[in-house]
């Protein structure tokens, strides 16, 4: 029996106003995290600064001992007979840059809608104008522009190409970018994707736990603290020997 096409749901609504309502959100959940952390964080510095500075003293000073008897030991293996030196070692260099994380269709439809505007904002298209009064702007917006291409944000890009660009250059007349929306779907979906990792990762940090578990988060810096005397006694211990 022959399947008849889908019909076309009337209700059904585009996607993109949602997807950019949540990842607004989302980053203001993301900021508040931040902002959360950030200043339990400084609280816990400004009480424990001393400990943390000596701790940090102790072990580079540990590291230094440390790396001074591997020294030592390798200079004793090669006074040895049968001391051979290691050759053939070879690094993993293989690595995956920024440019990786977006798709290939993603970045021609970057570049594109990058071309497309720049044309708009370019300070020599101002000066052959004979608008030699808006070339600082110009300028400055072309950095902007340049700053959101490197970044790979293609819904970022759009935006600022719509309400930046054509918005400081009055130019009415020429029509808003239009990106696949496919590809702005596409693009939007990765944000959010990544900003709900971000949110995750926010959420299961000790610190974060500390404070939505911890019935007064401040006895955290008592335990901290009590934390941080035993490991500097240990670690002058241990400079002491290496002495």
């Amino acid at each position: 029996m022959e399947r008849l096409p889908d019909k076309m749901d009337p209700d059904k609504k585009d996607p993109i106003p949602l997807l950019q309502q949540e990842i607004l959100q989302l980053e203001s959940l993301r900021e508040t995290l931040k902002n959360e952390l950030r200043s339990f964080e400084h609280v816990i510095h400004s009480q424990l600064d001393r400990a943390i500075a000596r701790m940090s003293e102790l072990n580079d000073l540990y590291k230094v001992q440390k790396n001074a008897k591997k020294a030592k030991r390798l200079e004793q293996k090669k006074r040895g007979k049968n001391y051979q030196e290691p050759t053939g070692l070879r690094t993993n260099r293989s690595s995956f840059g920024k440019e990786a994380v977006l798709e290939l269709s993603d970045k021609e439809e970057l570049r594109r809608l990058y071309k497309e505007a720049v044309v708009q904002v370019h300070p020599d298209k101002i000066v052959h104008g004979g608008e030699e009064g808006k070339i600082q702007d110009a300028t400055a917006l072309t950095a902007q522009l340049n700053g959101i291409y490197k970044r790979g944000d293609l819904e970022e890009l759009i935006y600022f190409y719509q309400n930046v660009i054509l918005g400081n250059l009055s130019t009415g007349s020429t029509p808003h970018p239009k990106a696949d929306s496919k590809q702005r779907i596409s693009s939007l979906i990765k944000k959010k994707e990544v900003l709900e990792t971000e949110v995750a990762q926010l959420q299961n940090s000790f610190i974060y736990q500390v404070l939505k578990t911890y019935k007064d988060p401040l006895t955290f810096i008592d335990e901290l603290r009590i934390q941080f005397q035993e490991r500097i006694k240990q670690l002058e211990k241990r400079t002491r020997k290496s002495k």
